[in-house]
C-alpha cells in the first residue's frame, strides 16, 4: 500500500477528531452493508406468519422487543464496521478476510441473538412477551448461552484483528498521534468483550438452576466497561 498523500488528507473530512480516509464506499463496504442489511430481513422473515385477525396481530406484536433488541445489537456492529472503514478506507486481503468473516458470523448467529433476547424479555415480562417462544430444559439453555457466547468471542477476535491490521498501516495511512492512541486503546474494548464472552460460557457449563441467568446478564458488564474506557482514554491522553 502506498503512503496517503498530504493532499488527499487536506481533502478529506474529520469526525471525532479522525481523517475519514474512506469516504468512498469501497467494494467491501458495499458488500458488508447489503449482508447486513439481509440479516435484518432474516429477523423479519422468522415471524412463523402473517397475522390473520386482530388477536393474533396482538399477539405477535409481543415479539417487538425481542426483535428491537436484536436489530439494535446487529445494528451497532454494521455501525462500528461503518465507521472502521471510513476511518480507515482498507481494501487488503487481512480486511476483506476479516470483515467476510464478521458477514458469515452475523448470518449464522442472527437466530441464536434473537433467541437469546426472546428468553430475555419472556423472562423479565413472565412469559407474555414472546409468547411463541417454547420452554427451554436447562441444559438447552445451557447450550444455548456456549452457542452464543462462542459467537460474541469470534466477534470479539474478529474486531480485535480489524483493528491490529489498521495499525499496521499507521505509516501508510500517516495515522495521527491521537488516531493511534484511540485506535490502541479500543484494543481493550474487544479484549473485554472476549474476556465477557469466555466467561458467560464458562458459566453456562458450571451453573445450575435459576444462577444460569448470570451467562446472559454478563454482557451488561460490557455498557460499564466500555464507558469506563472511554473516559479513562479520554483523561489520559488530555494528560499529553
Amino acid at each position: 500500500m502506498q503512503q496517503l498523500t498530504q493532499e488527499y488528507l487536506d481533502s478529506c473530512s474529520r469526525s471525532d477528531g479522525f481523517i475519514m480516509r474512506g469516504e468512498n464506499m469501497t467494494r467491501i463496504e458495499t458488500f458488508v452493508d447489503a449482508a447486513f442489511a439481509f440479516a435484518m430481513t432474516m429477523l423479519i422473515i422468522s415471524v412463523d406468519e402473517i397475522p390473520n385477525s386482530a388477536e393474533s396481530l396482538f399477539v405477535s406484536l409481543r415479539d417487538i422487543p425481542a426483535f428491537l433488541a436484536s436489530a439494535a445489537n446487529i445494528g451497532l456492529i454494521w455501525y462500528w464496521h461503518s465507521t472502521f472503514s471510513r476511518r480507515f478506507g482498507l481494501q487488503d486481503s487481512r480486511t476483506t478476510m476479516l470483515s467476510f468473516a464478521l458477514v458469515m458470523l452475523m448470518l449464522i448467529f442472527i437466530y441464536p441473538l434473537k433467541l437469546v433476547f426472546m428468553g430475555l424479555f419472556a423472562w423479565l415480562s413472565s412469559g407474555y412477551l414472546s409468547p411463541g417462544l417454547e420452554t427451554m430444559h436447562i441444559d438447552e439453555l445451557s447450550n444455548l448461552f456456549v452457542y452464543f457466547g462462542l459467537g460474541f468471542f469470534s466477534y470479539g477476535l474478529i474486531g480485535y484483528f480489524l483493528i491490529k491490521n489498521a495499525l499496521r498501516f499507521k505509516t501508510e495511512l500517516r495515522l495521527t498521534e491521537f488516531e493511534i492512541y484511540q485506535v490502541k486503546s479500543d484494543t481493550i474494548n474487544w479484549v473485554v468483550i472476549i474476556l465477557v464472552s469466555i466467561g458467560s460460557i464458562i458459566l453456562a457449563k458450571f451453573l445450575s438452576g435459576m444462577w444460569i441467568t448470570l451467562a446472559g446478564f454478563i454482557y451488561s458488564f460490557l455498557f460499564i466497561s466500555g464507558w469506563l474506557i472511554t473516559k479513562l482514554r479520554d483523561k489520559q491522553f488530555s494528560k499529553k
